[in-house]
């Protein structure tokens, strides 16, 4: 009765066959190396780019209790290839040799908060490629600007209004320096207040920045400015030892910007 009853179960084809457990067995493994290799290209990639591949801005984070130190770092790249930031009323494609930090929303980027940096060399505001990664510096408040410029393009404020900052320096000026401005080389009038405050007039409208004690270890100079999206402000930190270029360097960093714009 067994035999009888098992010749009876192939016969009526209820038991698998190897064939078709091979085949099923063959289908199932296929299925789970694609599942893996999609999460690998496109969920989870091999390298990906640490710049673009932040969980959130850094207000969502804080938010959620789930900032860390690591969220500060920058990171820096030879790549070329272009990143897509829109911000203000403009979008840009910056290469990504340019880019050192990318701060924006991962759900829904809002061109009014995002907030990105680039660093360049100067005299001629060029990228990170192999040749010169030694001149870029990843402490320069510590170490030193050097040749370094950097660039700070902030969202989640409006644009500078320069009057209202002359005002500030002027007082500024009058509470922790000398009480008044003094000509200068190169057309600057100068305050020595807690920082040395410099201003001067210009066809592009005021130039206004100020700098760290030329005695102190390694000064630098720091200047805000239009960005040109018509938001948000646009803040360059650059050395001392490059003080009477400033008008030059926030002209030339302001079109290297608006060449990255869409037209």
């Amino acid at each position: 009765m067994p035999e009888f009853g098992r010749r009876q179960y192939r016969e009526t084809h209820a038991e698998t066959s190897d064939v078709m457990k091979w085949v099923i067995s063959s289908a199932v493994a296929v299925l789970i190396a694609g599942l893996f290799l999609s999460y690998r290209l496109f969920i989870h990639p091999g390298n990906p780019d640490p710049l673009l591949n932040k969980r959130g801005s850094f207000a969502e984070m804080v938010q959620r209790n789930a900032f860390s130190a690591d969220q500060l770092l920058e990171h820096p790249s030879s790549s070329t290839t272009v990143v897509l930031i829109p911000f203000g009323k403009k979008v840009y494609k910056v290469p990504r040799n340019y880019l050192v930090d990318l701060d924006r929303s991962a759900v829904a980027p809002n061109p009014l908060t995002t907030t990105f940096e680039i660093h360049v060399l100067l005299p001629g505001l060029t990228p990170r490629n192999a040749n010169n990664a030694d001149g870029f510096i990843e402490h320069p408040y510590r170490d030193g600007f050097h040749d370094q410029l950097s660039a700070t393009i902030r969202g989640g404020q409006e644009e500078l209004d320069f009057s209202e900052r002359k005002r500030q320096w002027e007082s500024r000026c009058e509470q922790k320096g000398q009480g008044q401005f003094r000509e200068v080389e190169s057309d600057y009038k100068l305050c020595q207040a807690d920082s040395d405050l410099f201003m001067r007039g210009t066809t592009e409208g005021p130039l206004i920045f100020a700098c760290n004690k030329i005695s102190d270890k390694n000064p630098y100079c720091t200047l805000a400015e239009h960005t040109g999206a018509e938001y948000g402000v646009l803040n360059l930190e650059f050395s001392r030892k490059y003080v009477s270029q400033a008008d030059e360097i926030r002209k030339r960093f302001r079109a290297l910007l608006d060449s990255f714009a869409e037209n």
